[in-house]
């Protein structure tokens, strides 16, 4: 999988040690965190939802 082998390839977020990436092509974005042996998927969210 991408986030095992680049686990810092998504971009950084407001929330501390958060970061996301986009599904292309489909509308999704995943939210996540990179452990110390870990990645924590923390959600996906569809790209025509509003933001929060």
């Amino acid at each position: 999988m991408f986030l095992s082998e680049q686990p810092f390839a998504g971009s950084r977020t407001p929330r501390k040690n958060t970061r996301r990436f986009f599904l292309k092509p489909y509308p999704y974005t995943v939210y996540y965190r990179v452990g110390a042996d870990e990645i924590i998927i923390q959600r996906f969210r569809h790209a025509s939802r509003k933001s929060q």
